[in-house]
Parts: C-alpha cells; structure tokens; sequence
C-alpha cells in the first residue's frame, strides 16, 4: 500500500509557475521550522523544494506529528503545497541514555564553538531543561542559524532545540547558489548549509540533463556532503545511473540513494515534432519571469537553453520546466547565473 500511495502522490505532481521566494530558502526555512517548532528530529526528515512545492520524507513516531510537520512545512512563506510521504514508525522501546543538561550545554557549547562556519555569527546556548536546548545569540546568515540548529540537534541526550537567534530571513548574498567552475584557482568552501545546497542544486541540475534519467519525480536533500535521494523511478537502470550522476558533483561525500523504482512512474513516450515541443514550450513559460532572459532551441527533440538567470535556483526551474514538456528527449543547459542580477 505504501509504494501505491507514493506513487499516486508523485505521479499527479505537475509543473506550475516559478516561486517568488527561492526553493533553497524555503527548503531551509521548513527545516529551521520543522526541527525547532514542531519538534521534529534533523535526522529524521529529509526536505526538498521543487518550484515551491516541498516534499517531506523520512519517519515520524505519531501520526500526530506527520500532521503537525506537514502543517508547518505548509506554513512556510512561498510554498505552494506539500506532499507528505513521512513514514509512522513507532520509536524503539530502547531506554534512551540520560544525559544531564550540564554535559548537553558543554558538549553543544564546544561544538559551536568549534564549527568553522559560524565563526562570523554569535550563537550559545542559553539554557538547557531536562534536554530541551534553547539558543540565543546573533546568526549573521540565515544559513548560519540553520546550521547551529543542526548541530545542536545531534547532540547526545538533546531531545528538541528551540531557538531566540536574530538571524536574516531571507539569503545574502554568499548564499545565492552560483556553480563555480572547478579547478585550482576556484575558492575553497567550509562546509555548511550554503554549501550543501549549491550540492543539492547540482545534482538536481545533473537529473535534469541526463539522458537516461528520464524520470522527474526524483528529490534531493544535502547534509554535511551526504546527498539523499528520494521519490520514484520506473527501473533499477534509472536507479542506478541517478545514484551515479549524484556521485560526480564535486564535495559530494556519499549518497544515499532510497529511491523506489515503481513500473507505473515510466512516462509514455511521446513522439512529439519539433514545431510542437516549440508550441508546448512557449505555452509552458509564459507566465514565468525566470525565462525572461533565456531562449530555446528545439532540434530533434533536445532543447537547448542558453542565457542568463538570477540564480541558480532559477537555472535549475528552469532546466526542471524544459525538462517536464512532451516530447522533450533530453536538454543541453548552456545557461549563465549573471552575478550583476538582483539578489535573492
């Protein structure tokens, strides 16, 4: 019943007009909301925003609580709808190991303190009762605060963090997804949130373009390098090449690759000629301002996309509509991410 019920809740995902608000953001903004409002463990469910509809995956012990995450993520400015695939499983009868909220503070303390990339933010721990950790302090990004959350989260004995951080609220500038060409020349990055998400972009912008991965039902969700997949594809090959592609995007440290292969997600091939993909193309974009500054190419049923886009969220809405029109048999993405647009 269950791979029936993912299924049916994939396969009626349809493209729709491009988001006002960046899906990494929202993506970030329902974590942030997840794991300090509605209690929800940061090992526990994994987040993926697509043209704002975000998807939830991973285990809940209660019903109670997929209602209460799919309700926050639902809450979060700029989504456009939520499928909920959380899984019930009851927690293990297992007696936790007690840890006094002394050793929680000290341990969480030296992990702050230790983390590289919130050298420039001010965060600590204001308190600890009976392992719920409350954070105050200052983030300088938004990303900042995320990753503070996160840490914290781990922490043995925490049983929920909730957090007084000032933090942005919406992306700055060093965290506008821009793909870096690799080489020596090009600037090392410590890892953080900001970095998992330029991640999770590039591998979606490799699902996108490949071949013989003809399916877009599949999310991505980035943690400390470790990329999960998720969702549903129409067989074991498409499984496998979407598990290799991941594993070439550079930073990438393992993958996690929990597709399901279910035989009703094959699409229907459509012979579709140029002229139409053209038509259907156009009718597709219309109304979307992040093809603004982008043209397209149709011959023998490969698009090829070139221009320039604010972001690399908008680079990869754009691949992702490209990709999702009948016909389309695979798309070249020569796009630009122009550093003198407005900024997220």
């Amino acid at each position: 019943m269950r791979m029936t019920l993912l299924a049916a809740a994939l396969l009626l995902s349809l493209p729709a007009f491009a988001a006002t608000t960046p899906d990494g953001l929202i993506t970030s903004k329902a974590k942030l909301s997840l794991w300090t409002t509605a209690g929800v463990r940061s090992t526990s469910v994994h987040v993926d925003t697509n043209d704002g509809m975000i998807t939830l995956y991973g285990k809940v012990p209660t019903a109670e609580q997929k209602a209460i995450a799919e309700k926050t993520a639902r809450e979060i400015v700029g989504a456009r709808g939520v499928t909920n695939l959380l899984q019930v499983v009851a927690e293990s009868q297992e007696k936790a190991v007690a840890v006094n909220d002394k050793d929680i503070s000290n341990a969480a303390t030296k992990l702050l303190n230790a983390e590289a990339s919130l050298k420039d933010s001010k965060i600590t721990v204001k308190s600890v009762d009976k392992g719920l950790v409350l954070l105050s302090g200052e983030a300088k990004t938004f990303s900042d605060h995320l990753r503070a959350v996160a840490i914290v989260d781990r922490v043995p004995g925490v049983r929920r963090v909730a957090s007084e951080v000032k933090s942005p609220d919406v992306f700055g500038n060093d965290e506008r997804v821009t793909f870096m060409p690799a080489g020596k020349n090009a600037p090392a990055e410590t890892r953080t949130n900001s970095s998992d998400m330029r991640m999770t972009a590039a591998v979606k912008l490799r699902l996108f373009t490949a071949a013989e991965i003809p399916s877009t039902e599949i999310s991505v969700d980035t943690e400390d390098g470790l990329v999960m997949l998720f969702g549903i594809v129409p067989t074991a090959a498409v499984k496998a090449a979407a598990g290799a592609e991941a594993r070439k995007v550079k930073g990438v440290l393992r993958v996690d690759d929990q597709l399901e292969v279910v035989a009703t997600a094959q699409k229907k091939v459509v012979d579709a000629k140029d002229a139409d993909i053209t038509r259907d193309l156009a009718l597709a974009v219309k109304d979307r301002t992040d093809f603004k500054t982008v043209t397209t190419l149709v011959k023998n049923g490969i698009v090829r996309i070139s221009g320039t886009v604010g972001t690399g969220w908008d680079e990869v809405n754009v691949v992702r509509v490209v990709r999702l029109v009948a016909g389309v048999r695979g798309v070249e993405d020569q796009l630009k991410v122009d550093d003198g647009a407005p900024r997220d």
